[in-house]
């Protein structure tokens, strides 16, 4: 894997427990609206742009054909082999999971099925990952947890929680979570499931310094969409933006998405045996 410029590199090593070897990773997660956008528009307007990125989380992939163009437009502007995966839940209305093939080794995928409650919405999809240049292993796991049904997000929530527990390895967490995190009030006003889900500190929000409205919505002033990480990666490390943040970017059309993506940037440690 190739090194980055890392700022205040020695500090890092110090803080993150003098562990000899580090990995910097930069991941989004991003809802497409399938149903009412274009996912060409989307790949050439607000894909293919973006460099440096490892792992892409996508929600809302239509099919296939949605996955495999947004795949292409990454690599327009990365000078890496990309590969995907695609969840086989959620009908039209499913996961995907676009990573970097030259620098991660994909060591196996599932769905966590007991996250699709009732089967009729999404089953987390996990990738299992392998960093080449250091061998230090992570999943990846994309979410879209119920909108309409308050006591399914949570019960999803709780779920997620109690399967993390029991990881041994760093996990990244991305995807709409539709926790309604109030963009000017979210410390005290935000819906339960993400109390339920960070409960213990088993995951921690790799909060933005700007908060602004992840959905393009009349009603709701919020954040939607999430990166969490585990406890095995420390969240001095961690860093994250909401993109686009340009107010032309709502409203919605039917060309873009309801939602803008979220990047965050973290040191995953190789921790010494």
């Amino acid at each position: 894997m190739k090194s980055r410029s890392i700022p205040l590199f020695a500090v890092l090593l110090t803080l993150l427990g003098g562990c000899q070897s580090v990995t910097q990773l930069s991941v989004i997660g991003f809802n497409v609206e399938s149903g009412d956008a274009d996912p060409n528009y989307i790949a050439d307007q607000y894909i293919q742009p973006i460099q440096g990125v490892d792992f892409w989380g996508f929600s809302e992939v239509q099919n296939q054909g949605w996955v495999d163009r947004f795949e292409t437009a990454i690599e327009v502007n990365n000078k890496a082999d990309f590969k995907s995966v695609l969840g086989s839940t959620g009908k039209a209305d499913r996961l995907a999971i676009v990573y970097n093939s030259n620098d991660f080794n994909l060591i196996k995928f599932e769905e966590l099925n007991q996250i699709n409650i009732g089967g009729s919405v999404r089953a987390a999809l996990v990738g299992h990952f392998q960093v080449k240049s250091t061998q230090q292993e992570f999943l990846f796991i994309v979410n879209h947890l119920y909108r309409t049904n308050d006591q399914g997000r949570h019960e999803q929530a709780r779920l997620l929680n109690r399967w993390a527990q029991k990881q041994t390895i760093p996990i990244i967490a991305v995807g709409d979570y539709n926790f309604d995190w109030d963009v000017k009030n979210g410390d005290y006003k935000r819906d339960p499931g993400y109390d339920l889900l960070t409960e213990n500190d088993v995951f921690t929000w790799v909060r933005p310094q700007e908060i602004i409205a992840t959905h393009c919505s009349s009603r709701y002033n919020t954040v939607l969409d999430f990166v969490f990480i585990s406890r095995q990666i420390k969240p001095r490390s961690a860093s994250s933006k909401i993109l686009y943040p340009e107010a032309d970017y709502c409203p919605d059309t039917s060309q873009k998405s309801d939602h803008r993506p979220v990047q965050a940037t973290f040191i995953l440690p190789k921790v010494q045996p």
